[in-house]
């Protein structure tokens, strides 16, 4: 890759971007914050494989980005907000008042030589309340558009420019079986081990039926992408028909700025 794409490959992994007290970004989220978006054009050659394995040229990545100065900061704040939207909201603690029984006093003030208790339901025992425990709560926090857009393209580009995107060029051929996708998943570059993100265009039923067993490999359409997943992923497999919709849509005038 060339100076300006390895400038953007920041090489933040998923949880690194989440635990974004290590990386001491609040400077970088401030300007984030304040400052207008600036962004720019990059483009990067990704090796492309048939389905058999067979090499079958490059492929081009043409999106726009954040500048370096802000993608690392771009990027960890849309992988908060999507991994705190996640998050369902529907703990639930009773506290004193709302535990089952204790409306009596358990024995006399004075006299039995027990430390004095107005109910059994005390936090201090055992069947008790809980003290400041969790309540349902709506987690969800909110991020522009646009800006959202950006991370997403800036994190797809930055595995691009790391050598970690594999361009294939269909997933017809797939079977439903396991091992067969496994077996092409190691045709491609993947390794065993290897955590796998899948990213296909209106792809058959037997391309999810032989990944959904697989423990490190995520497949979602091109229409659910999840910055998370591109972080996490050791290899990020795109299907050409795919890429091309990125390059359509994330593209320097696509529909993503519109």
């Amino acid at each position: 890759p060339t100076e300006a794409m390895a400038s953007v490959a920041f090489n933040m992994s998923a949880r690194a971007a989440v635990g974004g007290a290590q990386l001491k970004l609040s400077a970088q989220r401030k300007r984030v914050a304040r400052a207008p978006m600036t962004v720019e054009a990059l483009s990067a050659e990704v090796s492309k494989v048939n389905f058999d394995g067979a090499s079958a040229g490059t492929a081009t990545l043409d999106v726009k980005v954040a500048k370096p100065d802000v993608a690392k900061g771009l990027v960890h704040k849309y992988v908060v907000m999507v991994r705190q939207n996640a998050r369902r909201g529907t703990a639930s603690t009773l506290t004193k008042s709302e535990v089952r029984g204790g409306g009596r006093k358990p024995f006399k003030q004075k006299g039995t030589g027990n430390a004095r208790a107005g109910s059994t339901r005390t936090p201090l025992k055992p069947g008790g309340g809980v003290i400041f425990g969790p309540k349902p709560k709506d987690w969800s926090i909110k991020m522009n558009k646009k800006e959202r857009r950006l991370a997403m393209a800036t994190a797809i580009q930055s595995a691009a420019a790391a050598s970690s995107m594999i361009v294939v060029d269909s997933l017809a051929a797939a079977a439903p079986k396991t091992k067969a996708m496994a077996s092409a998943l190691k045709s491609w570059g993947v390794a065993e081990g290897e955590k796998a993100y899948i990213i296909t265009k209106d792809a058959p039923e037997n391309v999810t039926l032989s990944t959904r067993n697989m423990a490190k490999v995520v497949q979602t359409d091109i229409k659910h992408l999840n910055v998370y997943d591109v972080l996490n992923a050791d290899k990020v497999v795109i299907e050409e028909s795919a890429l091309a919709y990125i390059n359509d849509f994330y593209g320097e005038s696509g529909a993503a700025w519109a």
